[in-house]
């Protein structure tokens, strides 16, 4: 595990205006591309904005805009006001006739009328009813895998043109069938990936699409190759990591080097990944989560200790718990690499990331509980206290 110094920052209270020029200063990525990752789709000098949708989809900027006291609002924009995924689902309750309303809407407020910005979005499809969340693993029926590519064909149509980064299937890696978390028709949600990664492939323009491969501290080298292989990878410009699990970025750089050259040797070549640096700011693997919150998650079923509802940070020394981390951006080796762990003496990690990388991105949700949608009552104060103890720097409001 590769940790920096972590000291406690008290956080600035600044006005809108001040904040707004902030934000337009951190969201605008350099004009120029890294001589190791010359085709990086996501490295040029568009702007990556937040959204300000103000609906229950967007709990994080409403819960923003609420706030009152000034500390307060400036730790929750720390979250709100940076560049993030917005997840998709294809759930039972979920009209499908609407979602490409729904996404065009989103495409619009994200752009901003500007036709370079990077519109970014998690497309979760696979479990329609929502149970794999509570260990329950449900059977993908024909009816399922019909209503997913009508589903898919709708928010294709709502993206249009738009340039996007789209991570495809989080927990995609669920259909490995590792462990526990085995999946009873992993070949038909397998396939329905892999039909999807082609028709969005296919049908957008603009487009770097990422394949949920897990995490390093989740498969192995060979079962992602396997998963990805059968997922449609060959589609897609690679893989995305981290987005349920919080192990540090220099262990997901080492391990998205050597899947990428295990991806190459099964025939899929210049494969590259995204990481999510949304809640890993104080890294830890499932093995550490385990050793100090598993058996009182196990004892008392209390969902508040759970994997993926892990507490969040208490102080800035603090381990195996949960604050927001690294900005998102293309340049992985920038300012704050050092607190990463990838500072100037890792040349071997540097040169990893800047080879194998594309973006730093965030579409993990740790704030919310059990990373899930809408504005549960833990969300403001979790989003507060993961800002409060982050060694990295942030839009504040």
């Amino acid at each position: 595990m590769h940790r920096a110094d972590r000291r406690h920052r008290r956080l600035p209270v600044r006005a809108l205006a001040a904040a707004t020029a902030l934000l337009a200063a951190l969201t605008l990525a350099p004009a120029y591309a890294g001589d190791l990752n010359p085709s990086n789709p996501l490295a040029d000098s568009g702007p990556w904005p937040h959204s300000t949708i103000t609906t229950a989809a967007n709990p994080e900027y409403n819960n923003y805009l609420a706030a009152q006291r000034p500390q307060r609002k400036a730790a929750m924009a720390e979250i709100a006001l940076t560049p993030r995924m917005r997840w998709f689902a294809n759930c039972s309750t979920c009209n499908v006739e609407r979602i490409r309303d729904t996404v065009t809407k989103y495409v619009a407020d994200t752009r901003r009328k500007d036709p370079g910005a990077l519109v970014q979005l998690a497309i979760f499809g696979l479990w329609p009813r929502g149970e794999h969340v509570n260990g329950r693993r449900p059977a993908m029926t024909r009816n399922d895998l019909i209503a997913y590519k009508r589903w898919i064909k709708q928010l294709a149509a709502g993206l249009g043109n738009a340039r996007t980064a789209i991570v495809l299937e989080p927990d995609l890696a669920i259909s490995a069938n590792h462990g526990g978390l085995s999946d009873p028709t992993p070949a038909r949600r397998m396939a329905a990936t892999a039909w999807s990664a082609n028709y969005l492939a296919t049908t957008l323009r603009g487009e770097a699409i990422y394949l949920d491969a897990g995490s390093a501290d989740w498969l192995t080298i060979d079962n992602a190759v396997r998963l990805l292989s059968r997922s449609g990878i060959q589609h897609v410009r690679g893989f995305a990591l981290g987005a349920t699990h919080y192990d540090s970025v220099p262990d997901n750089v080492d391990y998205a080097a050597r899947l990428s050259a295990a991806l190459a040797r099964a025939g899929h070549r210049a494969k590259r990944g995204v990481i999510d640096t949304a809640d890993n700011g104080t890294p830890f693997t499932w093995p550490q989560w385990n050793a100090r919150w598993g058996a009182l998650y196990r004892r008392t079923g209390n969902k508040a200790y759970a994997f993926d509802n892990t507490p969040t940070c208490g102080s800035s020394t603090e381990q195996v718990c949960q604050t927001i981390g690294h900005q998102p951006t293309w340049d992985v080796v920038g300012p704050e690499a050092g607190k990463l762990g990838l500072g100037e003496q890792q040349t071997a990690l540097r040169t990893q990331a800047e080879r194998y990388v594309d973006a730093y991105l965030w579409f993990g949700r740790g704030w919310r509980w059990m990373q899930q949608g809408g504005n549960d009552s833990q969300t403001p104060t979790r989003m507060v206290r993961m800002a409060l103890h982050s060694r990295f720097d942030h839009p504040t409001g």
